[in-house]
């Protein structure tokens, strides 16, 4: 866990300790694998977490009684989980179940203020397609429903401005897609208005926000893929730019001001730069993903990647998209969340008592030694397990390091015959 500490005098007066963020954790939602010719659960929806200082991953919940998982959100100390017609709630320190109740279709979900706004979808359809219910009881607060103009089921939520953009697909009526992007007021909760894609902005299925736009990747018909790019003051299409010879539901996130989308023609991952609003480049090392994330705090990206019925895994990467360093997880880990949170004085302490702070560190760290000896031999190695520094120490208390000179990523620091500890360069 992430513990503060009081930094001795001589230790104060050279190194000010300030609040900042960092990611707790990393929520990973296994959809598990679900046998539709036997109608059998072979592997079970699960809820990971991975631990960027340490590299360690655990399953911390088992959803029975879900065929898939499709959406996982943190909102403080609480986790939100959407799986086949369940929305669940989870303890963000401790994992306890907090509550539930069934949600029919239950898609994507987003948090505004006091409540969960949730996307639905179902073959044969559904008595309306989005709800926002209350965070603490889960009860219903209202719907959206044919009758206020929402006639299509939906994929992707996300809050700006205080409205709710989502992505209406009509997903669920092959080959019959369309391409809107809803609009509710959250505020008033009616349904404002639509935006519509044109044709080849069809089945929208993720949403992106930046700082003047609302930006959607589109799966068409999966023949092909696009990007549509809403602006956020005049609510308008500004345009739908084809990107992708063919598509599916491959993996995309907005990372570092560009949109990654995992590219199935070249099985590579295309970025698209929504500075010039135009495709970049694709990245030559990412291995296939299913699912994606941006951690801005450690400028890293979290890719999954699964056979979908035996294995899974969580890559951690660099904005090149080189493997810096894999977990296992459970089958088909196709959604992430980050556990934010402020902290004074990060240190992180693993076997033996070692000490490395602050985490993330940009400039230099602090290493408190757990051998009583005079000659203390101190190792950093990369994510690929190869020594970037060997140092031989003459002390037996707290050693500073300069890390400038690193480049951003996980690394790990090992004192000599004592347990490894992790950070991360900024």
């Amino acid at each position: 866990m992430y513990r503060s500490f009081l930094l001795a005098p001589a230790l104060a007066a050279s190194c000010i300790v300030s609040a900042q963020q960092v990611v707790h954790q990393v929520l990973v939602l296994n959809e598990g694998y679900y046998d539709n010719t036997a109608h059998v659960q072979v592997v079970p929806v699960s809820l990971g977490s991975y631990d960027p200082s340490s590299g360690i991953y655990q399953t911390v919940a088992t959803i029975n009684g879900a065929r898939f998982g499709s959406d996982v959100e943190v909102d403080g100390n609480v986790i939100y989980v959407a799986a086949d017609t369940l929305l669940l709630k989870f303890d963000a320190n401790n994992y306890a179940p907090l509550g539930q109740t069934v949600v029919h279709g239950i898609r994507k979900i987003a948090i505004w203020n006091s409540e969960v706004l949730i996307t639905r979808g179902e073959l044969g359809g559904l008595p309306h397609y989005f709800e926002a219910r209350d965070k603490n009881t889960l009860a219903l607060d209202y719907a959206i429903t044919p009758l206020d103009g929402l006639l299509y089921s939906a994929e992707d939520v996300q809050v700006a401005d205080n409205k709710a953009y989502i992505a209406v697909n009509n997903g669920f009526a092959y080959p019959n897609y369309t391409g809107l992007i809803g609009v509710i007021d959250l505020v008033n909760g009616t349904y404002g208005s639509e935006i519509d894609l044109g044709p080849d902005g069809l089945n929208p299925e993720n949403l992106m926000v930046t700082a003047d736009a609302i930006y959607a990747l589109n799966n068409k018909d999966f023949s092909g893929s696009s990007i549509s790019k809403i602006g956020r003051t005049d609510a308008t299409l500004h345009f739908t730019h084809n990107v992708a010879m063919n598509s599916g539901c491959g993996a995309s996130a907005l990372v570092a001001d560009r949109i990654c989308y995992q590219e199935y023609a070249l099985n590579k991952v295309a970025r698209f730069d929504v500075a010039t609003d135009q495709v970049l480049d694709t990245l030559q090392d990412p291995p296939s993903l299913y699912g994606l994330i941006e951690d801005p705090i450690n400028q890293v990206m979290y890719g999954t990647t699964t056979d979908f019925f035996s294995t899974g895994a969580l890559n951690v990467m660099d904005y090149a998209g080189h493997v810096m360093s894999t977990v296992p997880v459970s089958v088909s880990p196709g959604h992430l969340a980050l556990d934010v949170r402020m902290s004074t004085g990060i240190s992180e302490t693993v076997g033996d008592g070692m000490r490395v702070y602050p985490n993330p560190a940009q400039d230099e760290i602090f290493i408190t030694l757990v051998n009583a000896t005079a000659n203390a031999r101190i190792t950093i190695a990369d994510a690929s397990g190869r020594v970037v520094t060997d140092e031989l120490r003459n002390t037996t208390g707290t050693v500073r390091m300069n890390v400038s000179a690193l480049a951003s990523g996980i690394y790990t620091v090992r004192e000599e015959g004592v347990s490894a500890v992790r950070f991360a360069k900024r």
